[in-house]
């Protein structure tokens, strides 16, 4: 599992931009995205490796505030950080159609953007970030949308909550907002609509 699958190029360049300078707004500013995104980006790294990437220092009397990097922020803008391991991944079989599938347990297929050889058995994994959570269908490019009764939602660590929901005999986890919780109504036995884009099934060793 390569270190890219979680560490974005853009990810990288923003780590880099506040070992340089610990300014969040100039550092997202360099690369073109908003402050907010580059809040996004820090909390979706906090969350994936279970450990702060950065801490905020707030400003006054005439001193700017700044956000410094931690030690795992600077091994990770440096490339010497190990991957953490993906918070869920099922092994299932691969089929080389159009679109590819991984059909990872009985009724729960999920298209692919990989290729390997046809009806090899493979590992992939999910991010509960990278999954859209919705009451009804909408037009997207996701090729995944899979309908799944909410089983639980728990409170997540950093912020937020998981929902948990059965899908093929197995257990699907998305991230949701506490705003979203409300707004959808979303309560155990809800049936609701998991969007995914094919991109964001990765491909992960077996072992």
């Amino acid at each position: 599992m390569t270190q890219e699958a979680f560490l974005t190029p853009t990810d990288r360049r923003l780590l880099r931009a506040l070992a340089r300078e610990p300014n969040l707004v100039h550092a997202a500013r360099r690369l073109g995205i908003g402050r907010d995104r580059a809040v996004y980006r820090l909390r979706r790294l906090r969350r994936l490796y279970g450990r702060p990437i950065a801490t905020g220092h707030p400003g006054g009397a005439g001193r700017a505030g700044a956000t410094v990097l931690t030690a795992l922020g600077r091994r990770l803008a440096h490339g010497s950080a190990a991957a953490p391991r993906p918070s869920q991944s099922w092994v299932g079989v691969y089929s080389a159609g159009s679109p590819p599938t991984v059909t990872v347990g009985a009724g729960a297929a999920l298209v692919v953007a990989f290729r390997a050889a046809d009806r090899a058995k493979v590992r992939v994994a999910v991010e509960p970030e990278t999954i859209l959570v919705a009451g009804r269908r909408f037009d997207s490019s996701a090729r995944n949308v899979l309908s799944v009764v909410v089983a639980r939602i728990t409170r997540r660590p950093g912020g937020g909550r998981l929902l948990h929901a059965r899908w093929g005999g197995r257990t699907i986890r998305a991230a949701i907002t506490d705003e979203s919780v409300a707004r959808l109504g979303i309560a155990p036995g809800r049936r609701v609509l998991l969007y995914l884009k094919a991109v964001s099934v990765r491909r992960i060793p077996l072992a």
